[in-house]
């Protein structure tokens, strides 16, 4: 699945920042970034499954895309998962997409069984 967001043009300007931290710069842009990747990844059951919020547990929730919208790209609560990929898209590092397994990383702990590529 490939996740456009900017016209390729655009995306060739931001090749420059990959790794950086993304924030989309108007609500129509933030609709591009949810229709590409929110609204097929399995962590957020109200932009994948249209999910009621009030009925989803707390495992059903994105909290990623909560506080994309409450901080600052330059505070330290600012997700770190929204950057530009190596083409100068927008892209979401923790994305699982719909269907697939969750794996949850405890970040206090080791691993033991690092995938090697």
């Amino acid at each position: 699945m490939k996740h456009i967001i900017f016209p390729i043009g655009l995306a060739e300007k931001f090749k420059a920042h990959a790794g950086e931290k993304y924030q989309p710069s108007n609500g129509t842009e933030g609709e591009f970034f949810f229709s590409a990747w929110c609204e097929h990844c399995a962590r957020d059951k109200t932009m994948s499954e249209g999910k009621d919020y009030d009925e989803c547990d707390e495992s059903e929730i994105c909290e990623i895309i909560g506080a994309t919208m409450r901080f600052k790209v330059e505070d330290p609560g600012y997700p770190k998962e929204w950057v530009y990929g190596t083409d100068g898209q927008p892209k979401c590092t923790a994305f699982v997409q719909v269907g697939d397994k969750i794996v949850f990383r405890d970040p206090l702990t080791t691993d033991m069984f690092e995938a090697k590529p």
